[in-house]
């Protein structure tokens, strides 16, 4: 592929997830006026929102297939098109069961477009995180400037579909870019080292497992039900609708920076655990702060470090521990943990659909529920995780801490080697036992946790025996002068 296709095709990648920001929150944006469209009541509009998660959730496994056997273009193509359809269609639909029908759509879209885009960045360039650190940082800019558009097409007295063709034209254009790109399997030509699991025990890989996986749920029920009510609800509270509509703005702004300060500090430092954990401190307590004041810089800056924490690259960073524990599923794993942020964007519509009906409750302070939930997996997280080397100094730090315990460990042994010294002494037999060591090297292979490392530990317990025998001999020639 030549330089100037791989930058249409990369620019293109990139510019579906500005349009994908917008899509995130298009919806809740212009709630009002689609329920008026849709002659329903704000709560039953809210219920069509969940449209997008069930959309998604059946849609993952299928768009998966269809870019490994059929193409990522193809792929591409499917989620540019239904986006469009969405986007075009919505604004001027007024059938409630033709809105939900789009809904589901947009999350086909999504599934098709997450299916194709991490695998064609991996492929373009080997900055995996960078690519993902920017894929999140255009969807950020998206939601950061469609409350903007909402708000000055209100103040104009404008059509608020507008705010859906916006985005759609970026689209129209982006998938003429795609057709007319020669979009071919790109394969790297060098095998890419797989990092080793982290060696955590079956018991605790469990535990993080599930508690993981929960955090998929969580982490996404905390954004979406933030960006589906924040705006009626600051309104509801007695602030001005540009305030409002800038608290939402405010938190893709603190998203941006989050994401920038993320990747930075994890470049430079060892501190994923302990980042992992005081972000989801600062999500809980940013979602409180927000729900209880009516000070408007406050909540100004409660929305902003909420963006900063809940939407600043926590859910890539839950994933990717989820990675280093099972390095070897992969897929599988980034599957399933979407897969439950799929079913968080079926359930909080309708779980917030259903709360918002009652009287007198605090949508936002419930919205914290999901942020506890989330923090307590980051304590889960926190406890049960080891460490990552992040460097090669880092890597011999932990070499040499292995080595200690492997010192005190072989001292142990050559003391029991002294009593067999003590017994074969007395029963007069040899040093050597080549059925002993057949016995040992048999059970060593099959107690190895790694089956290819089977080899390389026989090998090193084979060293251990003959010096083992070496000390023998020593110590026996020492007894008998």
């Amino acid at each position: 592929m030549k330089a100037s296709q791989n930058i249409r095709l990369t620019t293109g990648l990139y510019a579906n997830y500005f349009v994908h920001g917008f899509g995130m929150i298009i919806l809740t944006q212009n709630l009002l006026q689609l329920a008026h469209n849709w002659s329903s009541t704000l709560t039953t509009a809210s219920f069509i929102l969940s449209g997008i998660g069930i959309g998604r959730l059946v849609a993952y496994l299928l768009m998966g297939f269809i870019s490994d056997h059929f193409g990522r273009k193809t792929s591409l193509l499917i989620g540019i098109s239904t986006y469009l359809i969405f986007l075009v269609l919505t604004p001027i639909n007024h059938s409630l069961s033709m809105a939900y029908a789009l809904t589901v759509l947009m999350g086909i879209a999504n599934s098709a477009l997450d299916s194709a885009t991490y695998p064609l960045l991996e492929e373009v360039s080997k900055k995996g995180t960078a690519n993902t650190v920017l894929l999140k940082a255009f969807i950020s800019t998206g939601e950061f400037l469609l409350p903007m558009i909402v708000l000055f097409l209100a103040n104009e007295h404008l059509w608020f579909g507008l705010s859906f063709m916006v985005p759609a034209a970026v689209l129209l254009v982006n998938l003429i870019n795609i057709i007319t790109l020669p979009v071919k399997e790109i394969r790297d030509k060098t095998i890419q080292a797989t990092k080793p699991a982290l060696q955590v025990s079956r018991g605790k890989k469990v535990i993080l497992l599930i508690a993981l996986l929960v955090y998929g749920f969580s982490s996404m029920a905390v954004m979406i039900w933030f960006t589906q009510w924040i705006t009626i609800f600051a309104e509801g509270i007695g602030f001005s609708k540009s305030v409002a509509h800038f608290l939402l703005s405010l938190y893709s702004l603190g998203s941006i920076t989050g994401v920038l300060i993320v990747v930075s500090t994890l470049s430079r430092f060892n501190v994923k655990k302990l980042l992992f954990l005081g972000l989801n401190i600062l999500s809980l307590v940013a979602i409180v702060t927000l729900a209880l004041t009516k000070n408007v810089l406050l909540a100004n800056l409660a929305a902003f470090f909420f963006g900063l924490s809940a939407a600043g690259g926590l859910m890539q960073i839950a994933l990717n521990s989820l990675l280093t524990i099972f390095p070897n599923r992969k897929g599988l794993m980034t599957g399933t943990f979407f897969i439950f942020g799929s079913i968080a964007s079926f359930t909080v519509p309708i779980i917030t659909g259903l709360l918002i009906k009652v009287p007198g409750l605090n949508i936002i302070l419930a919205d914290a529920s999901m942020a506890i939930l989330s923090l307590l997996v980051a304590i889960t997280v926190y406890i049960c995780l080891p460490n990552e080397s992040q460097s090669l100094a880092d890597a011999r730090k932990t070499i040499d801490k292995i080595d200690k315990e492997i010192l005190q460990l072989v001292d142990q042994r050559f003391t029991a080697v002294s009593d067999v010294i003590f017994y074969k002494e007395k029963s007069t037999l040899a040093i050597q036992d080549l059925k002993r060591e057949g016995i040992v090297l048999d059970k060593i292979a099959k107690e190895s946790p790694r089956k290819e490392l089977v080899p390389y530990n026989q090998a090193i317990i084979q060293a251990i025996m003959d010096q083992s025998k070496k000390y023998q001999a020593a110590k026996s020639n020492q007894l008998n002068k």
